[in-house]
């Protein structure tokens, strides 16, 4: 006969509720949009998940690859085999253990989702790996939903905050950031591959960025805590964090 589970541990949110000011009520109410399914992606799915967000959309056009697999939770082999949509994956593993969150994909390229559909979320998660997507999606949220921003290069992470009327994102861009991103593309848009080197990558740093993205958005919506107009640098090496003020940039495009 299976052990009676006390009445104490049959709510899976228990340990959680626990904490001083938490409100679970207000987390399950929350719409959020993940943008990217890559490593940041799955961590803050799993998170959001875990937490018991109540809806969640993950973006992604991207299929799952072996090089995926070493640091992406919800992927196994047999995805990457048959080039399974990463969006698709995440959905139908999460629905299995995570009935009570719904979980939509979307498989769209950031850049061709239209405005209206960052206007009906609560907050945005960026988990992409490209200067261009980051940069669209920093502009398309910046007057409808706080942007929780991050970033990793084997060992060294980052996170940004972005909430309206904060810095953003294209605030700390310069002239040379600028030319490094036209570079990468080709005259008809498309992207060369070969200005554009796979960024070294580890599940350690993953784990660590993508637990303060959402840490950051908990902050936010229970606490009133935004950490807006930051950024946040990590460094495995050294187990130290870095935070620096962005200063408001007069002539950002985002915001005139």
């Amino acid at each position: 006969m299976a052990p009676e589970i006390k009445v104490v541990d049959a709510d899976r949110f228990d340990r959680q509720k626990r904490v001083a000011q938490w409100d679970q009520e207000k987390i399950r109410k929350q719409n959020v949009l993940v943008i990217g399914a890559g490593a940041l992606g799955n961590e803050t799915v799993k998170l959001l998940l875990q937490l018991g967000v109540g809806k969640i959309t993950v973006v992604d056009f991207d299929t799952v690859v072996p090089a995926n697999l070493n640091r992406c939770v919800f992927f196994d082999s047999s995805d990457a085999q048959t080039h399974r949509f990463k969006a698709d994956v995440i959905v139908e593993k999460a629905a299995k253990t995570f009935p009570d969150t719904a979980i939509t994909p979307d498989h769209r390229a950031v850049e061709t989702i239209p405005e209206t559909a960052f206007q009906t979320h609560d907050a945005v998660f960026g988990c992409l790996d490209n200067l261009g997507a980051r940069l669209h999606t920093n502009a398309q949220t910046y007057h409808y939903a706080p942007l929780f921003d991050g970033g990793t290069n084997g060992f060294f992470g980052k996170l940004q905050v972005v909430s309206k009327p904060s810095s953003c994102l294209e605030c700390g861009m310069n002239n040379r950031d600028y030319k490094l991103l036209w570079k990468k593309y080709s005259c008809v848009g498309e992207v060369l591959d070969y200005l554009d080197p796979k960024t070294p990558a580890l599940p350690t740093t993953t784990s660590v960025v993508s637990a303060m993205q959402v840490n950051a958005w908990l902050a936010n919506l229970l606490q009133q805590n935004s950490g807006a107009g930051t950024y946040v640098h990590y460094n495995g090496l050294t187990q130290q964090t870095q935070t620096f003020e962005v200063p408001k940039r007069k002539t950002c495009p985002v915001h005139p």
